[in-house]
């Protein structure tokens, strides 16, 4: 028991020395380097693309692959990071068009937003009314005497995808409310972010198409109205917007959340909480193979194309009120659908977190 004991107090003593050598320098040489290369760190103002020799197109590249949050952690390194993503002139909000930080925000919008909408002919409707909104009102302002120089192509060239594309990135991204530049591609970005829900949804809520936000994400409620247990003109009155605190203040029951999982047309990811679910939408995403916005944007759902599965999702629809949609479908774990309605009443509206 003794040696055992001397053993111990041995291993403990060589412990003690082992780390007492490890946090001293070898030679005053050895110092020197070390305060030589932490005052260098200190020192180098650069943002943290430039500081390691980045190209701006790989620059461009790694932010595609970062969210709108992690950007903006950047921004906030030191002030030249802060000139980069957010404009030449941070306090004034004046920036040259075509800065890195423009394209930077630019391509967060159109991976998370852009080229989900512009697929889909509700976002391309929202966007065209804009448009035309946006051209009827700068020719009152060129009446006025004021010039701008934008040309908005007719209404014939509104049917191709990437002149719709192209009219956007002029109208909104160049020649936007503040100026235009990096600073008025983040406002953007932001703003829409919030607010898109209430903007894409406008008007859509008739017997022929109903539309409704939910949490976040979008329903097609025109094929269950008729079946709604409190009639339909409830929803033909509230469609056409963001309907969470409506639809929570209605204490629906985890049946008929379960039942609304079959109607949503489009998903925010940004509102998902789970990562193992938003991996599951990455995978069965019909829209880009290659998605690379991960845990934010925006994902459509596909829908039944066959006259087959129609005709079985509306039967499933029609019976709902006496017979229930089973709890846990293949093909809502599938996409990812079990999770995007919560299952308690009087839950929280949920949003996207990176304003927070």
């Amino acid at each position: 028991g003794k040696v055992n004991a001397n053993a111990n107090v041995n291993v403990k003593v060589k412990m003690n020395v082992n780390v007492n050598v490890k946090e001293v320098p070898s030679s005053d040489t050895e110092m020197k380097r070390m305060r030589k290369n932490s005052n260098a760190n200190d020192n180098d103002n650069r943002d943290l693309f430039s500081r390691h020799e980045l190209p701006p197109d790989l620059m461009l590249h790694i932010c595609n692959y970062l969210t709108a949050r992690d950007v903006t952690v950047i921004s906030s390194v030191n002030q030249s990071s802060r000139q980069l993503i957010d404009g030449d002139d941070c306090n004034s909000g004046s920036s040259s068009d075509g800065s890195d930080g423009d394209e930077i925000w630019t391509l967060l919008w159109k991976r998370d937003y852009g080229n989900v909408l512009l697929e889909w002919d509700i976002g391309r409707q929202a966007f065209q009314r804009s448009l035309n909104h946006y051209h009827s009102k700068t020719q009152a302002q060129v009446g006025r005497g004021r010039s701008i120089s934008i040309s908005l192509a007719s209404s014939s060239s509104l049917s191709s995808s990437l002149s719709l594309e192209q009219q956007i990135q002029t109208v909104i991204f160049r020649h936007g409310g503040h100026g235009g530049g990096a600073k008025h591609a983040k406002h953007f970005y932001f703003h829409f972010q919030q607010s898109f829900l209430n903007y894409i949804l406008a008007g859509h809520n008739s017997p022929t198409l109903c539309l409704m936000g939910i949490h976040g994400h979008i329903f097609d409620f025109t094929d269950f109205a008729p079946s709604h247990p409190g009639l339909s003109d409830p929803i033909i009155l509230e469609g056409g917007r963001d309907v969470t605190l409506w639809f929570e203040d209605h204490r629906h029951s985890t049946v008929a959340r379960v039942l609304a999982r079959k109607l949503c047309v489009l998903v925010d990811k940004s509102c998902m909480k789970n990562m193992n679910i938003n991996n599951r939408m990455n995978r069965n995403s019909s829209t880009d193979k290659t998605d690379t916005s991960g845990t934010c944007g925006l994902c459509r759902i596909p829908q039944p194309a066959s006259k087959q599965a129609k005709l079985e999702r509306r039967k499933l629809l029609e019976k709902s009120n006496t017979t229930p949609p089973p709890m846990h479908d293949i093909r809502d774990v599938k996409l990812g659908l079990d999770a995007i309605l919560p299952l308690a009443t009087f839950s929280t509206p949920r949003r996207p977190l990176t304003l927070c």
